[in-house]
């Protein structure tokens, strides 16, 4: 989550520790699946209080983004009232908890409804990989889970941080994902690129969170409007499927009262970058992302989870 800032600094996303829920979450693990819901419903509320309490730089980013989105929505969803960035926050623990929970209960799978299949099925059909960009939305976990059911499915998870990494190797650590491989890509090398080429050559997925600009990419990026504001997103995951010269997906998992929806979107057969016109080519592909990522902040205004200062961080 955030560390108590000022409210005059904007740090970059990757300054921001998440310790605190990562050391607490094998306790969580261990109570989701041997004593149930309800002992692990018992315990997150106090977590969440204290961060509500006492991590205001969270606390303010949640509520300047449910506010941004209530008046770009044109009022039709919630003004932030004085409790918003509390469920807000509990709606982020439960999604970091599901991401564990997911694998410790197959069964959750059964509540996934997932009505365009059928796209990522022909994709896997044709023996070539595609590139599928998702974001801090909702629980693309669950995406990832759908490989253990689908021996011919095989996803890259590209991570950037030390905090994606920390997660993922607690997975490891719990034997949860032998389905799936972590592509550490801090810097884009040649051999990098090989590497995912060939990934996507064998009819490979590569999953990349595209909202969030990377560390060591903070110029590397454009300002498009999110939510009526300005923000930087960052041009690496447009670039690299230019590249792979494949095609490129949007996917992403909210929760809903009944389960979880998946939603699958062609976003390009492939990405054209001519050379005279790159600039222009990229914020084109950007656009069409952040505007399915606009769509549904607004049918999920709680599960947008990224608490820091979003709009005005420092490129």
């Amino acid at each position: 989550m955030a560390e108590t800032g000022s409210p005059g600094s904007a740090r970059h996303w990757a300054d921001i520790g998440e310790a605190g829920f990562i050391a607490g979450m094998r306790l969580m693990f261990w109570i989701y699946r041997y004593i149930g819901a309800w002992a692990f419903t018992l315990v997150l509320q106090p977590v969440v209080l204290f961060y509500f309490l006492f991590h205001g730089e969270a606390r303010r980013a949640s509520r300047e983004y449910l506010q941004q989105l209530h008046c770009f929505s044109g009022g039709s969803t919630p003004a932030p009232g004085p409790l918003a960035s509390y469920r807000h926050l509990l709606a982020f623990s439960r999604s970091t908890v599901d991401k564990l929970g997911v694998w410790a209960r197959p069964d959750l799978l059964q509540s996934v409804h997932f009505p365009k299949r059928h796209l990522l099925q022909a994709q896997l059909d044709s023996g070539r990989g595609a590139v599928l960009l998702g974001a801090h939305l909702g629980n693309l976990e669950i995406c990832r889970s759908l490989s253990r059911g689908n021996p011919g499915l095989k996803l890259n998870i590209l991570v950037h941080t030390r905090h994606a990494d920390r997660f993922n190797h607690l997975l490891r650590d719990l034997a949860l994902d032998a389905e799936l491989e972590l592509v550490e890509v801090s810097e884009l090398s040649p051999a990098t690129a090989l590497r995912l080429s060939a990934c996507v050559e064998r009819g490979e997925f590569l999953v990349i969170l595209a909202d969030r600009v990377p560390v060591n990419s903070r110029g590397r990026c454009q300002r498009l409007p999110f939510l009526g504001r300005p923000a930087p997103f960052p041009e690496g995951p447009f670039i690299l499927a230019g590249l792979l010269k494949c095609p490129v997906y949007t996917v992403f998992c909210t929760r809903t009262e009944s389960g979880y929806d998946i939603d699958c979107q062609r976003l390009a057969e492939r990405v054209h970058l001519p050379r005279k016109q790159r600039s222009e080519a990229l914020r084109k592909y950007m656009a069409s992302y952040v505007s399915t990522l606009e769509n549904k902040a607004r049918s999920a205004p709680l599960q947008w989870f990224n608490f820091y200062r979003f709009w005005d961080q420092s490129p």
